[in-house]
């Protein structure tokens, strides 16, 4: 019997486990809820962890997350909302009188099954790194920007000659030579522009390559503007690399080479031609065209100077309404023609010229008609004499001295506005000005001045300037003379100090050698008695300096080491008695600064960017005349070094105007009593004592005689780019605000505010002033667990027009919020709103709520070109009908419960507009509920949407099944890139008929006169289609194969049942062009009698 118990034991103990684990659904379903909910409080540990570095890496590094770190995210979000179901199911059944069996069970099972998947995210989530470099920004808008460009006909016919060249196939290289000053960097851009415009080109990057070659500088404007970042320091190894990259490109790309001295071999650089000639071709501008000859250009276009007509008409539009003088005109013409029909001396000299008397004139054209031979090799004494004479037409010497520290820096280099007044305060060069304030007006109204005279250029940015490559090799040669004594080696490739006579070195006053290869090679000692600057920033190879290499250098004021590898300060450099500026920024390998405590007259301390060294030591003599301190150290250190230095030295910063640091956990409130503080800028503030909520002692005029600022309070939340931010506060509102703080808020125009945690809405009875939201240009809401409006209508209703000023505006992780601003607000706030991100609001329900009964056409946000939504799963819908973003060029929409984008449902079609009329650029993702783009499918009596989109992509929406109507395709003329992923439902792209019931039911081919039919998208180029195993055709039903002329590249993965013909070419020759690319489970014969590949 014992035996036969044993065996039914056996045979029952199968079944039963099974059975036991379904009675445990049932029993334990409160239990599995319970557990669900604590692993999901792990799980949700996590991605905030996983958050916070991506944040890091997108602010510190410019980074963005990987796919497979997304896709967690939004499975993480699923979870969340499966989660919060299953609870929400058990509160309410949890209230029923009588037990509900069948909810139990299904409860307990789904919390069960739920919990495994909890789990296998844990797993996946443990990222061994979670981003990867991300494409830079394009130049292309910047480097075509060519202001007050002048179009005339001997211009004209060479700009089309060139553009015609760049669309014949055999022609790989074209030249464009001419003299010095003759306008080929503009007639350039300009091609370029065109050629842009033109499509005939998908990016275009431009490199000045001058004198000294720098191969590895071309090699990285090419790669970065191609998304590829370079690891590797050999020449070599990038050109294989560069060389990969533009073959399997899939834009075309126009590379210009500016300023050409000397051929350069292109494969060398990475540029392999005649091969890459279907990717890649090369403009290049020289001013001798036996260099065109020898790179073998199969098309030269030489650049003539302007005809007199043309000469004239430029030199007036520079020198004004003067020239029409009758005692002018004469002299006006006769000085336009010793231009010699050359832009640049035209554009300089008129500049200059412009309002002065008619003595002026004749004293300029004498003096045009007696100028010497001068050497400059490929420039007219024309273009010199003219740059000469503007030098000299400078009204105050500290313009003349502003222009000429310009020419200290390397051809074709940005020059910051802020180093060159750090450089000519620290020499005493800027007469009557007494704070740093005060130099920088002065520098930024000289350099408006230069920029009027057409001495300088506008850089890349509105802080920036550039020279000329002429007018800077002039300015070189007036700085030579006896009377300024500069002597520049800038950006020479130079390895070891250069060889100067006795004579430069006694009577050398500024010694520039920026940017060289200069290595430990340097002198024991140089006798330079008079030199008063030496700017060395740049030698990245120089690791060390000579002890006494300083000591005959007593006259020095300012020294300049930044970005060299030094690891310590030479003896030496306590001789430097009369040192005002001391530059160490970005100097990596630095460890001792000790011999700084001599130098009693330091005035900029400039540290930024280093390691965190021994600050500054125990004792330095410096504190009392130290005007600007930079210790913006690189990465995670111990402030408790800069700390304990400000509280024992703070008292004797009696002269501190400008203070920029990284992190300070010192007292704060001590720190800002400092009474000539203008500029302070920490990135974290780390006091313990929670200076926010804390009263000044003393408050004297601060915070009012703070200019610029950036604070942020909040720990471990460093603000990024803090340095660069002019009026900025991150704040924390954990307890009530200190007068002083809100002092700081109605200055404030960049405003981040995270975990506001009492309260429900920004009002005037808030911390938060209500003059700050009339300023600001920036805002940022975070972690804000109540709020539940932007602002109250009282501060809508307030006579200072709230968010008036507001160009960006970030909100996230508020998931009380239900709406941002009701549309009757937006039209009266907000019209410069630019950037509108919107994240992780669960409970965002609509974004700009209108009134009831609304009926007309709204225009919402004028200047907004960015909106970008993500984690909003509520939200159903973008914009509400008659709803309009006009400007609206790019939209991004992810994480979102939207089930349509566009709404063409209403009772009058006739008023219904497109919502985003300028809508450029469109990347749906992630949105799980969306059906459809446009609900229902556009009638033909309706208006068509997206007449202007250009890219559209769509990733991981389960449930879309089409995308457009077939008329509502064959009017989106400008679409030339179309990408669908992972989109499990989708068995069509296009729907012929209106009616999608009846376009998916139809089985019989669809008849279509040939003549009459047009392929949806007609110019598309790009098309990406992977992840779609429902995908039976393309348009549905199937009419005839569909023929795009334009593209070039279809690249196809995991469409299995994908059956109708899409020819890439209208014509059979280009049919081989087209290339296929397959996943190993697809039947590639199949699929070659269907595409042409």
């Amino acid at each position: 019997m014992d035996c036969l118990i044993k065996i039914a034991g056996e045979i029952v103990k199968p079944a039963w486990a099974p059975i036991s684990r379904h009675f445990g659904y049932l029993i334990c379903y409160k239990s599995n809820i319970e557990k669900l909910e604590c692993k999901f409080n792990e799980l949700d540990a996590l991605k905030k962890e996983v958050q916070i570095k991506v944040d890091a890496a997108r602010r510190e590094r410019l980074e963005e997350a990987k796919g497979v770190v997304q896709t967690w995210f939004a499975d993480v979000n699923t979870m969340e909302g499966e989660v919060k179901r299953i609870k929400d199911q058990a509160t309410v059944i949890s209230n029923n009188c009588f037990p509900h069996i069948n909810l139990h069970y299904k409860l307990g099972r789904e919390a069960a099954h739920h919990m495994e998947t909890t789990d296998d995210l844990i797993r996946k989530g443990n990222f061994d790194s979670v981003s990867h470099k991300g494409p830079p920004p394009s130049t292309t808008d910047s480097l075509l920007f060519n202001e007050d460009y002048m179009i005339f006909d001997s211009r004209k016919s060479q700009e089309k000659k060139i553009l015609e060249a760049l669309k014949v196939e055999a022609v790989h290289i074209i030249g464009l030579c001419g003299m010095g000053g003759g306008g080929k960097t503009t007639l350039v851009k300009e091609v370029a522009k065109q050629a842009k415009k033109q499509n005939l080109f998908g990016e275009v990057v431009m490199v000045t390559v001058s004198q000294n070659i720098d191969l590895k500088r071309i090699q990285t404007v090419i790669a970065e503007s191609l998304g590829l970042i370079f690891e590797e320091k050999s020449v070599e190894v990038r050109a294989v690399k560069l060389a990969d990259r533009l073959r399997g490109t899939e834009k075309k790309v126009m590379v210009i080479l500016d300023d050409l001295w000397e051929p350069l071999k292109l494969s060398v650089v990475g540029i392999q031609l005649p091969e890459m000639a279907a990717t890649c071709k090369v403009v290049i501008t020289t001013r001798n065209k036996d260099v065109c000859d020898r790179m073998r250009c199969r098309e030269i276009v030489e650049l003539k100077t302007l005809s007199d007509e043309e000469s004239w008409s430029l030199f007036k539009s520079r020198a004004g309404d003067v020239v029409e003088s009758p005692t002018i005109r004469n002299l006006a013409q006769k000085v336009a023609r010793e231009c010699a029909g050359l832009p640049l001396a035209l554009v300089v000299l008129g500049t200059a010229l412009k309002d002065k008397s008619s003595g002026t004139w004749e004293a300029v054209l004498m003096r045009l008609k007696r100028s010497k031979e001068v050497d400059l090799p490929g420039v007219s004494k024309q273009v010199i004499q003219s740059i000469k004479l503007s030098f000299d037409f400078l009204e105050s010497e500290a313009a003349k001295s502003c222009f000429l520290h310009c020419c200290l820096y390397p051809e074709d280099r940005d020059i910051k506005e802020e180093e060159v007044m750090l450089l000519m305060a620290g020499g005493g060069l800027l007469a009557d000005v007494e704070t740093l304030n005060e130099a920088q007006g002065r520098v930024d109204l000289l350099f408006d001045q230069l920029k009027a005279c057409g001495l300088l250029l506008q850089g890349s940015s509105e802080s920036c300037v550039r020279m000329h490559d002429i007018v800077r090799d002039v300015a070189i040669q007036i700085g030579a003379a006896a009377d300024h004594a500069f002597y520049v080696r800038a950006g020479q490739s130079l390895t070891e100090w250069p060889r100067t006579t006795e004579s430069e070195m006694q009577n050398c006053r500024r010694l520039s050698l920026m940017s060289n290869d200069i290595e430990d090679l340097l002198p024991d000692r140089m006798e330079y008695p008079k030199l008063e600057m030496l700017i060395l920033t740049g030698n990245n190879r120089l690791s060390s300096i000579p002890e006494m290499f300083f000591q005959h250098m007593g006259s020095l004021m300012v020294l300049d080491l930044s970005d060299t590898a030094i690891k310590s300060l030479p003896k030496s450099l306590s001789c430097l008695t009369n040192l005002r500026v001391l530059n160490l920024r970005s100097c990596d390998f630095l460890k001792d600064i000790s011999h700084i405590h001599k130098l009693k007259r330091l005035e900029i301390l400039t540290l930024d960017r280093c390691p965190p060294v021994s600050i500054v030591p125990e004792s330095v003599g410096c504190a009392r005349s130290l005007r600007y301190v930079n210790l913006a150290f690189k990465g995670a250190y111990d402030s408790s070094c800069i700390d304990n230095f400000f509280s024992k030295e703070l008292p004797r910063f009696h002269r501190l105007e400008q203070l920029f640091m990284r992190k300070f956990a010192g007292s704060f409130l001590e720190l800002i009593s400092l009474r000539h503080l203008t500029h302070l800028f920490i990135a974290e503030v780390a006091d313990l004592d929670d200076p926010l909520s804390h009263e000044l002692v003393s408050p004297r005029s601060w915070p009012n005689g703070l200019l610029k600022f950036c604070l942020s309070f909040v720990k471990h939340e460093p603000m990024y780019k803090f340095e660069q931010v002019s009026r900025g506060l991150q704040l924390m509102g954990t307890k009530p605000l200190a007068v002083w703080v809100k002092k700081l808020l109605e200055k404030t125009i960049l405003l981040v505010l995270i975990a506001f945690q009492e309260t429900e809405l920004i009002s005037i009875n808030s911390d938060i002033p209500p003059l700050v939201f009339s300023s600001l240009e920036s805002l940022s809401v975070d972690n804000w667990p109540k709020l539940t409006k932007l602002l109250d209508d009282e501060l809508s209703l307030q006579e200072e027009i709230p968010l008036s000023q507001l160009q960006q505006m970030v909100i996230k992780n508020c998931p009380g919020l239900t709406n941002l601003i009701p549309s009757r607000h937006c039209q009266r706030s907000m019209k410069k709103l630019q950037d509108l991100d919107v994240r992780n609001c669960p409970m965002m329900l609509e974004l700009f709520p209108c009134d009831e009964g609304a009926r007309d056409i709204t225009k919402l946000l004028p200047g907004l070109i960015y909106l970008c939504l993500d984690g909003l799963q509520s939200l159903q819908i973008v914009l509400q009908p008659f709803q309009c973003l006009p400007n609206l060029t790019v939209l991004a929409i992810k994480n979102c419960g939207v089930r349509y984008v566009v709404s063409s449902e209403m009772e009058t079609m006739a008023i219904l507009a497109d919502p985003f009329p300028a809508l450029e650029q469109c990347t749906i993702k992630n949105c799980r509920e969306m059906s459809d783009i446009i609900y229902p499918l556009a009638s033909l009596q309706s208006p068509f949407f997206f007449q202007g989109l250009s890219i559209l992509s769509i990733v991981s929406c389960p449930k879309l099944m089409h995308l457009f109507s077939y008329n509502q395709a064959i009017s989106m003329q400008h679409l030339t890139f179309l990408h669908i992923e992972d989109c499990a439902a989708l068995e069509a792209v296009v729907i012929s008929t209106e009616n999608k019931e009846e376009a998916f039911a139809s089985t019989s081919t669809h008849v279509v006169d040939r003549e009459s039919y047009n392929s949806p998208f007609p110019n598309l180029n790009r098309l990406w289609l992977n992840g779609l195993p429902q995908l039976t055709t393309f348009q549905h039903p199937a009419a005839l194969p569909i023929k795009w002329l334009y593209l070039k590249s279809p690249c196809l993965w995991n469409c299995p049942k994908l059956q109708q013909r899409l020819l890439g070419s209208g014509t059979p020759g280009h049919e081989q062009d087209l290339y296929t690319r397959w996943n190993e489970t697809t039947d590639i014969a199949k699929r070659r009698t269907l595409f042409y590949i």
